[in-house]
């Protein structure tokens, strides 16, 4: 299996297509030796090195944020030829498949709301003179993330948390009673973790149409339980196997979830500062000739990705030190999907 690294001229053309998308209007002022002795920055664009197990990384660090609504008709990475393909998977697919792909949404208005950006970068990773792996990442990354989800190859937490109302809609009428044993009601706020999983519950990192709760794990109670901790130890008593809790489903394929919110959009933007308020961190997307471990952006550590292309969006820390996930839904989002938001100018809403 030999995938090409033709991706970092798209890494580059997403770059660039953000920088396109931003606008800056600027003169030259001149400064006295006073003004100038007052002044400190650090370098729009720098370089930076790293090694790890016998792999050399140089890093370019685009210093800046980026304000970008993109649209593409199909993010197409790491799809092998027929005769060499990657064990286990069907022949002609790939690693990553989204078609009518977008980062931010247009209002019926036409105005934008675009995917924000902080801290940009392209990478490459050699092993000796010869290049094994090339990533486009974000420092920071907070907007809507749109697309025709046909499979993901990577690591993608997901947290399910809402009203348990949903739950009971879709339960029976026993299931109901069982639920209600537990000390829930239809206000109760429940929450479980997801991830990319086979059909059968199992976690599946590669080539993934689904995503939900792996076999063995549980509803939590995250207020609204009439029977406190209680509540959880009885939930826990109703483990997900093989994509259910009982006969509730708790998979469901990738392609129901057209925009999905990356970061919390919950939380405002302060234009006093220049961080992105409520962004995820450490966001990239990578390809590889082999597995490499890149480093992550928001604590320092080593992901390992496998050959062939890889997404990354992980769990980090919130402005309170806690780890939470990248992309947050309810319970209704969960069983009925999410449709697309608009992402074209004009009359179409996708692959404009």
């Amino acid at each position: 299996m030999r995938p090409t690294l033709g991706f970092a001229k798209t890494a580059l053309a997403l770059i660039c297509a953000g920088l396109i998308s931003s606008t800056a209007h600027a003169r030259m002022v001149e400064l006295e030796d006073s003004e100038l002795s007052e002044v400190t920055g650090q370098a729009f664009i720098n370089l930076t090195t790293d090694s790890n197990a016998g792999i050399n990384y140089t890093r370019v660090n685009f210093g800046m944020n980026v304000d970008t609504q993109l649209n593409m008709k199909k993010l197409q990475l790491g799809q092998y030829n027929d005769s060499v393909t990657r064990p286990g998977e069907a022949l002609g697919t790939s690693d990553l498949l989204i078609n009518n792909f977008a980062l931010g949404t247009v209002n019926a208005d036409d105005t934008i709301n675009p995917f924000k950006i902080a801290n940009p970068f392209l990478e490459l990773a050699y092993s000796g003179n010869k290049v094994v792996g090339v990533r486009i990442g974000f420092g920071e990354a907070k907007g809507i993330l749109s697309g025709d989800i046909q499979s993901l190859t990577g690591n993608i937490p997901i947290k399910i948390q809402g009203s348990a109302g949903p739950v009971f809609d879709q339960a029976s009428g026993w299931e109901q009673f069982l639920l209600s044993i537990a000390g829930v009601t239809r206000n109760t706020r429940l929450e479980a973790d997801a991830t990319l999983v086979q059909t059968n519950g199992s976690a599946d990192p590669v080539r993934a149409t689904h995503a939900g709760m792996v076999n063995g794990q549980v509803l939590g109670c995250v207020s609204g339980c009439n029977l406190g901790g209680l509540s959880d130890a009885l939930l826990s008593l109703f483990a997900s196997s093989g994509c259910q809790v009982l006969s509730l489903a708790t998979c469901f394929p990738l392609s129901n979830f057209q925009s999905l919110p990356v970061g919390n959009m919950a939380v405002s933007d302060s234009a006093a500062t220049a961080a992105i308020e409520g962004a995820a961190k450490g966001f990239f997307i990578s390809m590889q000739t082999q597995d490499v471990a890149w480093r992550d952006m928001d604590n320092n550590a080593l992901i390992n990705t496998l050959k062939g292309a890889f997404m990354n969006l992980p769990k980090y820390r919130d402005a309170n030190g806690n780890m939470v996930a990248p992309i947050n839904i309810d319970f209704e989002q969960a069983f009925n999907g999410i449709p697309r938001q608009d992402t074209c100018l004009g009359t179409a809403t996708a692959g404009c």
